[in-house]
Protein backbone atom coordinates (compact mmCIF):
# COMPACT_ATOMS: atom_id res chain seq x y z
CA UNK A 1 0.00 0.00 0.00
CA UNK A 2 2.84 2.62 1.10
CA UNK A 3 4.56 1.74 -2.71
CA UNK A 4 1.50 2.56 -4.67
CA UNK A 5 1.01 5.64 -2.70
CA UNK A 6 4.50 6.89 -3.06
CA UNK A 7 4.08 5.81 -7.09
CA UNK A 8 0.62 7.63 -7.16
CA UNK A 9 2.57 10.76 -5.69
CA UNK A 10 5.23 10.59 -8.13
CA UNK A 11 2.63 10.40 -10.83
CA UNK A 12 1.39 13.27 -9.82
CA UNK A 13 4.18 15.80 -9.12
CA UNK A 14 5.13 14.26 -12.54
CA UNK A 15 2.04 15.50 -14.35
CA UNK A 16 2.53 18.71 -12.06
CA UNK A 17 5.55 19.25 -13.39
CA UNK A 18 4.31 18.83 -17.06
CA UNK A 19 1.27 21.09 -16.57
CA UNK A 20 3.16 24.14 -15.27
CA UNK A 21 6.17 23.12 -17.90
CA UNK A 22 3.61 23.48 -21.10
CA UNK A 23 1.73 26.20 -19.26
CA UNK A 24 5.33 28.10 -19.77
CA UNK A 25 5.41 27.09 -23.31
CA UNK A 26 1.81 28.18 -24.24
CA UNK A 27 2.80 31.59 -22.50
CA UNK A 28 5.56 31.81 -24.42
CA UNK A 29 3.53 30.66 -27.95
CA UNK A 30 1.10 33.22 -27.25
CA UNK A 31 3.61 36.02 -26.87
CA UNK A 32 5.39 35.06 -30.25
CA UNK A 33 2.21 35.22 -31.80
CA UNK A 34 0.70 38.33 -30.81
CA UNK A 35 3.83 39.74 -31.51
CA UNK A 36 4.86 38.37 -35.14
CA UNK A 37 1.06 36.87 -36.41
CA UNK A 38 -1.43 38.46 -34.98
CA UNK A 39 -4.06 37.38 -37.51
CA UNK A 40 -3.04 34.01 -36.48
CA UNK A 41 -3.26 34.05 -32.77
CA UNK A 42 -6.51 31.65 -32.76
CA UNK A 43 -5.78 28.81 -35.06
CA UNK A 44 -2.35 28.94 -33.56
CA UNK A 45 -2.90 28.47 -29.87
CA UNK A 46 -5.37 26.02 -30.96
CA UNK A 47 -2.53 24.07 -32.55
CA UNK A 48 -0.09 24.57 -29.57
CA UNK A 49 -2.78 23.62 -26.94
CA UNK A 50 -3.59 20.44 -29.42
CA UNK A 51 0.41 19.99 -29.20
CA UNK A 52 1.28 20.18 -25.66
CA UNK A 53 -2.16 17.69 -25.14
CA UNK A 54 -1.01 15.33 -27.54
CA UNK A 55 2.68 15.64 -26.11
CA UNK A 56 1.63 15.46 -22.02
CA UNK A 57 -0.45 12.69 -23.29
CA UNK A 58 3.07 10.44 -24.76
CA UNK A 59 4.99 11.61 -22.01
CA UNK A 60 2.37 10.22 -19.20
CA UNK A 61 2.25 7.12 -21.06
CA UNK A 62 5.80 6.36 -21.19
CA UNK A 63 6.24 7.58 -17.62
CA UNK A 64 3.19 4.89 -16.50
CA UNK A 65 4.52 1.93 -18.39
CA UNK A 66 8.37 2.67 -17.71
CA UNK A 67 7.35 2.77 -14.06
CA UNK A 68 6.47 -0.83 -13.79
CA UNK A 69 9.10 -2.18 -15.52
CA UNK A 70 11.42 -3.82 -12.61
CA UNK A 71 14.41 -2.71 -12.42
CA UNK A 72 16.11 -5.40 -10.45
CA UNK A 73 15.06 -7.77 -11.84
CA UNK A 74 18.61 -9.41 -13.10
CA UNK A 75 19.36 -9.67 -9.37
CA UNK A 76 16.76 -12.06 -8.29
CA UNK A 77 18.09 -15.73 -8.64
CA UNK A 78 21.62 -14.04 -7.47
CA UNK A 79 23.82 -14.83 -4.99
CA UNK A 80 24.95 -12.51 -2.13
CA UNK A 81 27.08 -12.57 1.31
CA UNK A 82 25.76 -11.61 4.64
CA UNK A 83 27.37 -8.55 5.78
CA UNK A 84 25.55 -8.90 9.20
CA UNK A 85 23.91 -10.80 11.20
CA UNK A 86 20.26 -11.11 10.73
CA UNK A 87 17.67 -9.78 13.65
CA UNK A 88 14.60 -10.59 14.18
CA UNK A 89 11.49 -7.92 13.28
CA UNK A 90 8.03 -7.60 14.86
CA UNK A 91 6.96 -8.15 11.24
CA UNK A 92 8.21 -11.80 12.02
CA UNK A 93 10.91 -11.41 9.08
CA UNK A 94 14.90 -11.21 9.86
CA UNK A 95 16.72 -8.39 8.61
CA UNK A 96 19.73 -7.14 7.32
CA UNK A 97 22.48 -6.39 5.13
CA UNK A 98 23.91 -8.08 2.22
CA UNK A 99 26.38 -7.53 -0.68
CA UNK A 100 24.99 -8.74 -3.92
CA UNK A 101 26.99 -8.04 -7.44
CA UNK A 102 29.33 -5.66 -5.39
CA UNK A 103 26.18 -3.71 -3.98
CA UNK A 104 25.05 -3.25 -0.10
CA UNK A 105 21.48 -4.45 -0.13
CA UNK A 106 18.87 -4.06 3.12
CA UNK A 107 17.12 -7.67 2.84
CA UNK A 108 14.76 -9.61 4.59
CA UNK A 109 14.70 -13.67 5.61
CA UNK A 110 12.02 -15.82 6.70
CA UNK A 111 15.11 -17.30 8.81
CA UNK A 112 17.87 -16.09 11.28
CA UNK A 113 20.97 -15.34 8.94
CA UNK A 114 24.97 -15.38 10.41
CA UNK A 115 27.20 -12.71 8.86
CA UNK A 116 29.39 -14.25 5.85
CA UNK A 117 26.61 -16.49 5.09
CA UNK A 118 26.23 -17.00 1.43
CA UNK A 119 22.32 -16.52 0.10
CA UNK A 120 20.38 -16.84 -2.83
CA UNK A 121 17.85 -13.54 -3.66
CA UNK A 122 14.44 -14.89 -3.97
CA UNK A 123 13.07 -11.67 -4.62
CA UNK A 124 12.67 -7.79 -4.22
CA UNK A 125 10.21 -5.43 -2.66
CA UNK A 126 11.01 -1.87 -3.29
CA UNK A 127 14.74 -1.49 -2.04
CA UNK A 128 14.67 -4.88 -0.03
CA UNK A 129 15.97 -7.98 -1.12
CA UNK A 130 14.10 -11.75 -0.45
CA UNK A 131 16.97 -14.14 0.97
CA UNK A 132 17.38 -17.35 1.70
CA UNK A 133 20.65 -19.13 3.11
CA UNK A 134 22.37 -20.87 0.13
CA UNK A 135 22.53 -24.48 1.72
CA UNK A 136 25.63 -25.53 0.45
CA UNK A 137 28.24 -22.77 1.05
CA UNK A 138 29.07 -21.34 4.48
CA UNK A 139 31.91 -18.52 3.86
CA UNK A 140 34.67 -18.36 6.61
CA UNK A 141 36.40 -14.94 7.69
Amino acid sequence: MKSNSNSRRRLYGFILFNIIEEAIIAIIAFVLLLNFFPSLLVPGMVIVAIGLILFTAVKIYSYWTSATIPVYDPLIGQEGTATTDFHHTEGGYWEGLVVVRGEHWKAQATEAIAKHTCVWVLDITGLTLLVEIQREKVKTT
